[in-house]
C-alpha cells in the first residue's frame, strides 16, 4: 500500500471513528429524562407529584441537573416527573402539555424561554431552531409571550397544580454584550405573565446577574452563534467523563459549561428556589 492509500485508510477511520462520537452524543438531544411524563401515565398517583417542565436546562442531560438535587432536598415524600425536552421553546413545551397534565401534578415548575430568546438573535439561530423544531412560524418575543401565557392559563383550567415561572439565566456571562439586552426583554416578559397570571415567580435571572455582578472577572468566551462550546461540553462530558464543574473551568465560565447549560452553581441555586417554594405551598395549605 502506498503512502498516499495508507493516509486515505487513516482518513477514512478517522471520519468513521468521528461519525460515531457525533451520532453517540446527537442521540442525547433528543432522549428524555428517565423520569419523564410517560413514565407516570398509568401509574397509580400516591404521593404529591412535582413536575419540572421546559428545556435542557430541565432536561439535565445537557447541563447540571436541578431536579435531582430538589429531590434529593424534598425528599421521598413527593414524585419527581421531568418535562424537560433539549431545544424546547414555549411553542414545544405547549405541544406537549396535556402529557404534562394527564400526570396529575400538584407543583409545576416551568423554566422556557432561553431557546426563544436565542432563536431570535440572529438569522443562523432562528434557520436552525424553526428547522430543529419544526415551528410552524419564526420565532419571536410576542410568540414566546402568546405561548407562555397559553401553557400557564391551559395548566389553571385543567388541573389544580401550583405553578412557578423560572427566570431564564444568562446567554453567556458578559454583562456588555447585546445578547443580555436581548435576553432581558424575554425575562421582563416571564415575569409580567407571572403577575398576569397571579402565579408565583422564582428570580434566578436576577441571582445570576448579581452573582457575575458580585464576582466579576475578565470574561475568555464571547458568544457567538453558532455555539461549538455545547458539541465541546457534550464531548468532555460523555466521552471524557468530565464533570459539569470541570467542563465549565475549562471554557472560562464561573456559572456556565458553555453559553447556555449550567454548572453546578446554576442548578443548586435554582434547586434552593424550588425548595423553598414547595415547602412554603404545602405550610401555606
Amino acid at each position: 500500500m502506498n503512502s498516499i492509500s495508507t493516509l486515505l485508510v487513516i482518513l477514512l477511520a478517522i471520519g468513521i471513528v468521528g461519525l460515531g462520537i457525533y451520532g453517540y452524543l446527537y442521540q442525547f438531544l433528543f432522549r428524555p429524562a428517565p423520569n419523564n411524563p410517560s413514565k407516570f401515565l398509568d401509574k397509580p398517583k400516591t404521593k404529591p407529584r412535582i413536575v419540572f417542565a421546559g428545556d435542557s436546562l430541565t432536561c439535565g442531560n445537557m447541563s447540571a441537573d436541578f431536579t435531582s438535587i430538589v429531590a434529593q432536598k424534598l425528599g421521598s415524600g413527593y414524585e419527581y416527573i421531568n418535562a424537560g425536552i433539549n431545544a424546547d421553546l414555549a411553542y414545544n413545551l405547549l405541544q406537549r402539555l396535556d402529557a404534562i397534565i394527564a400526570c396529575q401534578p400538584d407543583f409545576v415548575t416551568i423554566l422556557i424561554g432561553t431557546n426563544d430568546a436565542n432563536a431570535t438573535f440572529g438569522k443562523h439561530n432562528q434557520q436552525v431552531y424553526v428547522k430543529l423544531k419544526k415551528l410552524p412560524q419564526p420565532p419571536s418575543l410576542f410568540w414566546y409571550e402568546e405561548n407562555l401565557q397559553k401553557i400557564i392559563e391551559k395548566l389553571q383550567n385543567e388541573t389544580t397544580a401550583k405553578i412557578a415561572l423560572i427566570s431564564m439565566p444568562l446567554i453567556g456571562e458578559s454583562l456588555e454584550h447585546p445578547i443580555y439586552e436581548h435576553l432581558k426583554n424575554f425575562v421582563q416578559v416571564t415575569k409580567k405573565v407571572a403577575e398576569r397570571t397571579a402565579i408565583d415567580y422564582l428570580p434566578f435571572h436576577e441571582i445570576h446577574f448579581a452573582y457575575l455582578q458580585e464576582n466579576a472577572q475578565k470574561v475568555r468566551k464571547k458568544y457567538k452563534e453558532k455555539h461549538k462550546l455545547i458539541e465541546s461540553a457534550m464531548l468532555q462530558h460523555y466521552i471524557f467523563g468530565k464533570s459539569w464543574d470541570e467542563i465549565s473551568k475549562n471554557h472560562g465560565f464561573q456559572t456556565l459549561t458553555d453559553f447556555i447549560h449550567l454548572n453546578n452553581w446554576g442548578a443548586n441555586t435554582i434547586a434552593d428556589l424550588v425548595e423553598k417554594w414547595v415547602r412554603k405551598m404545602m405550610n401555606d395549605k
